[in-house]
């Protein structure tokens, strides 16, 4: 478990310095330590949607929230599908994902741009309701439609095929040193083939494929740990060392953070000042107006505050101390028609 945390800790500070790819490979090392992490999913869910690699943000958003249902894992899940155009998906978690996050006006948002969409696919499928039923996508049956993305970890190289419901049986993958050949019969007969000379060497032998209703991945084991500048090239590639995450027991940094460049105290003044430029309604933006009145008030004011608003019993609060001390809120309290003021004990 503290090797998993430890990796989390180098992902979220890789993610900051908008180094993506690093940041899957952190949040991979995570899930290799512990596959129960939902947050680990999550977070590199949120990675491969920097990398607009929405079928593998779906894919990890989803088993995140198999894991642990939280708000950010369905959000990203409903990015994730909206971006792959399944707008029934996309809109089913955005729904989910409000009702946990207090109906969130983002996810309205999201909502009614999944409303749009479906009413556009309406139009365009002449009435007959552009998206597909139960929210899956249609299979591909052309070879030009098919596209593929890559990611990579210390150890292995992953490449995902976003070819929607091809059966097992319609793959065919072989696994060279350096070099993967893939052949896929799609809906309709079409043919669909990928041929990739690769970067660096692999361990033929370990190397794998499977295969979703979303997409066929191949997961490949690097000959030579390390990180590849490209997926392609001629199998001679300089293979770099990847940064090995700190001990989780390491003593914590308010200017550096695992590694990551950026300068922490900045950020914290950053996020607090997002924290102060949010906009909170009803009885949360009442007590956050009072929070940062007695946060910011001298100690006075803060006297003033406390006297008038528990001698009154809640119905007056004061800033000016010169008034308050010369106050009894109590005996000019009055209580609703039919009722009175009554002391505890």
């Amino acid at each position: 478990m503290e090797g998993a945390a430890a990796a989390l800790f180098a992902g979220h500070a890789a993610m900051v310095d908008e180094e993506y790819e690093a940041a899957i490979a952190h949040y991979s090392e995570a899930i290799d330590r512990d596959s129960q992490c939902a947050d680990a999913y999550s977070k590199r869910a949120a990675a491969h949607l920097q990398r607009r690699s929405f079928a593998a943000a779906a894919e990890d958003a989803a088993a995140s929230v198999a894991l642990t249902p939280t708000a950010k894992a369905l959000e990203r899940e409903g990015r994730a599908r909206f971006g792959l155009a399944d707008f029934v998906g996309a809109r089913a978690a955005f729904v989910r994902a409000a009702e946990l996050d207090g109906a969130s006006r983002e996810m309205a948002r999201w909502v009614r741009k999944c409303d749009a969409e479906l009413r556009l696919a309406a139009v365009r499928g002449g009435g007959g309701g552009g998206a597909p039923s139960g929210g899956a996508a249609q299979p591909v049956s052309d070879p030009s439609k098919v596209r593929h993305e890559w990611y990579q970890t210390q150890t292995h190289v992953v490449v995902s095929i976003l070819a929607r419901h091809v059966p097992e049986e319609k793959v065919a993958v072989e696994f060279g040193e350096a070099r993967v050949g893939v052949a896929i019969e799609l809906e309709g007969g079409a043919k669909y083939q990928l041929n990739l000379s690769l970067f660096h060497k692999l361990v033929p032998g370990e190397c794998k494929y499977s295969v979703s209703n979303a997409k066929v991945e191949l997961t490949m084991k690097k000959h030579t740990p390390g990180k590849w500048e490209a997926l392609e090239g001629e199998g001679e590639g300089e293979v770099k060392p990847v940064a090995v995450p700190p001990p989780a027991t390491a003593p914590p940094s308010t200017s550096v953070y695992s590694g990551s460049k950026k300068n922490w105290d900045a950020i914290d003044s950053t996020l607090k000042k997002e924290e102060e430029e949010e906009k909170p309604e009803g009885e949360e933006a009442l007590n956050k107006l009072f929070r940062d009145i007695y946060g910011k008030a001298s100690d006075e004011t803060r006297r003033a505050m406390n006297k008038s608003f528990q001698t009154s019993g809640g119905t007056v609060l004061s800033t000016n101390w010169d008034e308050v001390a010369q106050k009894d809120y109590e005996k000019e309290r009055t209580a609703p028609n039919g009722q009175e003021w009554k002391k505890w004990g």
